[in-house]
């Protein structure tokens, strides 16, 4: 940025000598007037609501409350802000340098439009056009560190630069002084020593190498956190790690760190590392690099080596368990936590039943803690099941002899303790465990070397389980191409089977499109589902007068709903004589 502005200024110098050369004398020009120096930028402290936070170039900022991300599950605050151009040209407007709470953190702008009038956002980066003479409200957020102790959930203070760029394919121009906008909310100081083993403490830098995890596809990961006490950028990269005698071949990490503030990253490991459950001694040799501005320190590549340290971790005793050939694994930061049941012979399946031992003891009754369990069904118990309500249920795996595997969970809270206080105090283990919970289909999936099989379960999907494996069924198959053709006397499976491995979520009945559909009707319960050839996925579920309209979206975009019902339908035509074969 500093070397764009220099090279900026001396082209314009190098063509007015240029052009002076080739004028020949002339008589001295007159001194030019003394251009005063631009004022100092605010920084702030700004408020979340009123404040202008920039005003450059046409480009005007003024924020426009405090809130939560409404197009966003979790609970993600935002700053909402007022962007104008008054301007004749777009320019790209930038935020960088991102700080939350003292954190460093990627701070984004969220362009937003109105769906079924609620704000939804389009697009989230670092920078967004801005075009010549336009306004709108924009979301001013970042992506919440997750390493664990960091503050970031409430967002007390936010601090960042902003840029400025021709358009969104260029390099910045210009970057603001620092902008800081202080909420009124409070978060907790991080305390990084509390956070693992304080591996270096000096005027510079205290860094500190926090708990390991392990992720079933990067391996064992661990969590560096840094604090800048110097006044100097400082950036740190890894240039060797040893676990257990193991050397690394590639280690993926690097962070950069404001002066005064605080970062976190995490680790990962290749190689003969990533393979590893797990270690007990890690050590890592670190490289410094210092600079009096980020741009100057993203230019650098060596830097100081630092000596090696160590961290000693406690054994990483895992969870195993096996039943019915089914194999189990669990972390050792979970293992300890939970109680796990491995019933035998179990009549309705189930091969694992997972719960908290503290919600278990506190509770003392059976369904305590229960978080989830796994079971077997066979495939047409399995269909027998999709025809109704499961709540509390779903299908996730099968195997090559045609077994499927079940995930049950509770539709209540199970979580107990014997206190309101105790309640409180353990919440985020809680909330730990059932984010856990949730990942554990997926592991066992890969563990086990099972196939993906995912069924849904909404009102639609138990009508199509009806039609293709319900014996006696009365329901019928109809397009303008033969009139209505009854279901029956054709395998219904392999097409249902291919419509229901969409996830279908309702969506407003505005969206409906026009066109022809395949109509699959239950005149017995007064139920019909339109399948629509336009695009989009969409089928129309009609019960009893109500209409619920839904949109399908399947991992391969080229899959149509509406022309598998057809193939179903055509098939239906030529048993019955209407089509030809």
């Amino acid at each position: 940025m500093t070397l764009h502005r220099k090279l900026s200024a001396l082209v314009p110098a190098l063509l007015l000598a240029l052009l002076a050369a080739c004028a020949g004398p002339s008589t001295p020009a007159a001194p030019a007037a003394e251009v005063p120096a631009p004022a100092a930028e605010p920084t702030g402290p700004f408020s979340p609501a009123g404040s202008v936070l920039f005003d450059r170039d046409g480009v005007k900022v003024t924020t426009d409350g405090l809130d939560f991300d409404p197009s966003s599950g979790d609970a993600d605050p935002i700053v909402w802000l007022k962007i104008e151009n008054t301007g004749d040209r777009e320019r790209c407007l930038g935020v960088a340098e991102g700080v939350v709470n003292g954190v460093m953190a990627d701070v984004t702008i969220s362009e937003y439009e109105m769906e079924n009038g609620v704000p939804c956002y389009t697009n989230q980066a670092f920078s967004l056009p801005i075009p010549a003479g336009g306004s709108g409200r924009y979301g001013l957020g970042y992506y919440k560190n997750r390493a664990p102790g960091l503050p970031v959930d409430t967002l007390a203070e936010m601090a960042f630069r902003f840029t400025l760029a021709e358009s969104e394919y260029d390099w910045p121009y210009y970057a603001s002084a620092p902008v800081t906008i202080v909420t009124g909310e409070t978060a907790e100081d991080a305390d990084l020593a509390s956070l693992g083993t304080v591996v270096l403490d000096d005027d510079r830098l205290t860094l500190v190498i926090g708990a390991q995890d392990y992720d079933d596809f990067m391996g064992p990961t661990v969590y560096v956190y840094a604090e800048n006490k110097s006044g100097d950028w400082l950036g740190l990269s890894a240039d060797s790690a040893e676990a257990d005698g193991v050397s690394c071949d590639y280690i993926l990490y690097g962070d950069s760190v404001a002066p005064g503030r605080k970062c976190a990253a995490f680790m990962s490991f290749d190689g003969e590392m990533q393979a590893m459950k797990g270690f007990e001694k890690l050590t890592l040799g670190f490289r410094l690099r210092e600079a009096a501005t980020k741009d100057e320190l993203d230019t650098m590549f060596d830097g100081e080596a630092l000596t090696p340290v160590s961290v000693q971790y406690p054994p990483q005793n895992w969870g195993k368990y096996e039943n019915g050939g089914l194999r189990l694994e669990v972390k050792p930061k979970y293992n300890d936590l939970i109680t796990v049941e491995t019933p035998a012979d179990d009549a309705k399946g189930i091969l694992f039943i997972v719960s908290e031992t503290a919600s278990l003891e506190a509770g003392g009754h059976e369904g305590a803690g229960l978080l989830f369990s796994i079971g077997t069904v066979s495939e047409e118990r399995l269909h027998e099941m999709l025809r109704r309500d499961m709540s509390g249920a779903r299908v996730f795996a099968k195997d090559e002899d045609g077994t499927y595997y079940m995930y049950y969970h509770p539709t209540d809270v199970r979580y107990e303790r014997a206190t309101v206080e105790e309640m409180k105090r353990d919440a985020p283990q809680w909330s730990m465990l059932c984010e856990w919970a949730n990942s554990v289909p997926d592991s066992l999936r890969d563990l086990n070397g099972l196939e993906d099989a995912q069924y849904g379960n909404t009102e639609l999907d138990m009508y199509l389980a009806r039609a293709a494996w319900m014996d006696g069924v009365n329901a019928s198959l109809s397009t303008t191409e033969f009139g209505p053709v009854k279901v029956g006397g054709v395998d219904g499976a392999p097409y249902a089977d291919a419509v229901m491995h969409g996830y279908y979520a309702q969506v407003d009945a505005a969206e409906t499109p026009d066109g022809e559909y395949v109509v699959l009707s239950f005149p017995d319960d007064d139920v019909r589902l339109d399948f629509f050839f336009a695009p989009g996925n969409y089928a129309r579920l009609t019960s009893n007068g109500n209409e619920t309209l839904y949109q399908a979206m399947f991992y391969d975009e080229d899959v149509s709903c509406a022309e598998f019902m057809r193939d179903w339908y055509h098939a239906l035509a030529e048993q019955a004589g209407l089509k030809s074969a």
